[in-house]
């Protein structure tokens, strides 16, 4: 389709949209936190406005603030923040930013008087590719020619850290039935994509509302090395309890999406002869440069990233019948192709592959 479907930042959307949930926040303390859970009144939990103002007069969001009750004590002494930030990537000095967070949560705190401190706890999802270890703020310095004498005076703060890529999938499955196993699932499996398919209508059946199923689609879109073409064939070709609304609400975003996409290229000034000529280019830029990466490519056809990064998936497969399909009917989607020019794609597609 034309500036093709894009979902920016899917995992970090897909994951505060799913932690405001206090029944998934909830969830999420019980599994993976049982001692924390066992000591709050989560019944509490309450969402908080996680904007503040940095020094500097700038906003900061941090993605997802709660507060929360301990059980059995008076409300206006023993309460505790939860502090959720969600990385996609190793971030080398993320103690830097969380703790940040944390200090601005306190001096908000502090701001009010005749009131106690609550602490802040920094919960910490992680659902890269690769293994990492947060570094503490003491280890970041720990290569400091001081550091034996100035450790003593740092700040310094343990992370409460889950790394989705490694939670065993099969314990996953075990939870009950809930919207919290279906966001865990989906990020746990993200760079796993065909275990997602696998595991498609467990996924589906946890999303309760037309939002939830909104949610995982958008993020499986954002995320599968799939075109949504292809996501909706594979989908065609499974059966689950929930596909009719599955399925509904997927081709209603596909064609929100074409639709969106021609109003944005057309905003531009980007008419259909433009576009369909540099998805041409594109072709040929493949040929003649076979080691130019995806963003080389993005920059030198001027198409977004999104449109590159699916082509190439679907190149991948070697097929010359899925690579026209996947030009013709997601790339140039209502946008007229000749005869001749369609010949001219064969030949292109023929080269390349």
């Amino acid at each position: 389709m034309p500036q093709d479907f894009q979902i920016h930042q899917p995992d970090d959307r897909f994951f505060k949209s799913a932690m405001s949930d206090p029944e998934v926040a909830r969830s999420y303390l019980q599994y993976f936190y049982p001692k924390i859970a066992a000591i709050a009144d989560l019944s509490t939990l309450q969402q908080q406005n996680a904007q503040a103002l940095r020094p500097n007069l700038k906003l900061f969001s941090a993605d997802v603030v709660f507060r929360c009750r301990l059980k059995g004590e008076q409300e206006q002494h023993f309460h505790f923040c939860l502090l959720f930030e969600h990385k996609s990537e190793p971030d080398e000095y993320v103690a830097v930013q969380i703790g940040l967070y944390i200090f601005l949560l306190l001096r908000e705190q502090a701001k009010a008087k005749n009131q106690p401190l609550e602490p802040v706890l920094p919960l910490l999802f992680y659902n890269g590719k690769a293994a990492w270890q947060p570094k503490t703020v003491h280890e970041l310095f720990k290569s400091h020619p001081a550091y034996e004498v100035l450790q003593p005076y740092m700040p310094d703060f343990r992370f409460l850290i889950e790394d989705a890529h490694r939670l065993p999938p099969e314990e996953l499955l075990k939870l009950g039935l809930s919207y919290f196993r279906s966001t865990m699932l989906s990020m746990a499996l993200r760079h796993k994509q065909d275990l997602i398919f696998e595991h498609i209508e467990v996924i589906f059946e946890g999303a309760k509302n037309s939002d939830q199923v909104l949610s995982v689609i958008t993020y499986i879109l954002g995320v599968a090395e799939r075109s949504p073409r292809q996501f909706l064939k594979q989908l065609e070709n499974t059966e689950f309890k929930t596909k009719p609304n599955v399925m509904s609400t997927l081709e209603q975003l596909l064609e929100m999406g074409r639709k969106e996409g021609l109003e944005k290229g057309l905003e531009k000034g980007l008419d259909k002869g433009i576009y369909k000529n540099r998805v041409f280019n594109l072709l040929k830029a493949a040929i003649r440069f076979p080691k130019l990466s995806k963003e080389e490519l993005s920059d030198f056809t001027e198409l977004d990233l999104p449109v590159v990064t699916t082509f190439l998936s679907v190149k991948t497969q070697k097929d010359t019948t899925a690579l026209k399909k996947h030009i013709l009917e997601d790339l140039l989607t209502d946008i007229p192709v000749s005869s001749v020019e369609e010949e001219k794609l064969t030949k292109l597609i023929e080269q390349l592959l």
